[in-house]
């Protein structure tokens, strides 16, 4: 296929969570992209023949011959439709990757996530690269979740911060959990409370686009860039 539109084989479909699905796809040869980036997917035609696309963020690192999309299940969501009847073999068809959402090409301070639910898809290999530089400044995610069964990537994201001394990862629940030991609530007061502890924060700001917008009202008027120090991506799984 010419251009930026590929077609590519699924190779497994594996549950992370709860209805969170990991779906393995080998196109080839390893696709350029840059973390953070993501492709639109042909789930279907509408009524009048048109192709319906669906655009999920890339769950995986570069430089691999197969990409890795996360999505979380919604009954009669097209897009979820689509992946649930796919088998092992079954062919896919996207354009990309694409997108802005990728890291600075260089921090000279503080970095710091918040996230919401599976908007943590693009974020593992973001955290990956940022481990891999030489830079100084303290790496902060801030993870919210409603349920337990919600987390997934649990020893995956202690093995980076087992790698990278400059990572901090705090994970929140809002809903009921009585055996969890963790952190509750929600991440935006948190986040907003280690502002004035941080040294020239760019934030990378994924997933519930209520929270995006909260976070970064109150970010603002505590005089932080928008433009300089803010980036972000709504999440719909």
């Amino acid at each position: 296929m010419s251009g930026n539109v590929h077609e590519a084989q699924l190779v497994s479909a594996t549950p992370r969570a709860d209805g969170v699905v990991e779906y393995v796809l080998r196109a080839g040869e390893p696709m350029r992209f840059r973390p953070g980036q993501f492709v639109s997917v042909r789930v279907g035609v509408d009524s009048d023949d048109n192709p319906i696309l669906r655009s999920y963020l890339i769950a995986s690192s570069p430089g691999r011959p197969e990409i890795s999309l996360i999505l979380k299940l919604i009954k009669s969501g097209p897009g979820s439709e689509y992946f649930e009847r796919l088998k092992p073999g079954d062919r896919v068809r996207f354009t990309g990757p694409m997108g802005f959402f990728v890291l600075d090409l260089q921090h000279t301070g503080d970095v710091v996530f918040g996230v919401t639910g599976v908007g943590i898809t693009p974020i593992l290999p973001m955290l990956e690269e940022l481990a891999a530089r030489p830079e100084r400044g303290r790496i902060l995610l801030y993870w919210g979740n409603r349920h337990a069964e919600d987390l997934f990537w649990l020893d995956e994201l202690k093995a980076v911060q087992q790698r990278c001394a400059r990572l901090q990862i705090e994970i929140f629940l809002t809903g009921e959990a009585p055996s969890w030991t963790g952190k509750r609530g929600r991440i935006n007061q948190a986040l907003l409370a280690e502002l004035p502890s941080l040294d020239k924060p760019v934030f990378y700001l994924v997933g519930n686009g209520a929270m995006i917008k909260e976070v970064k009202a109150e970010l603002q008027q505590r005089g932080v860039d928008r433009k300089r120090q803010i980036r972000n991506e709504a999440f719909f799984g």
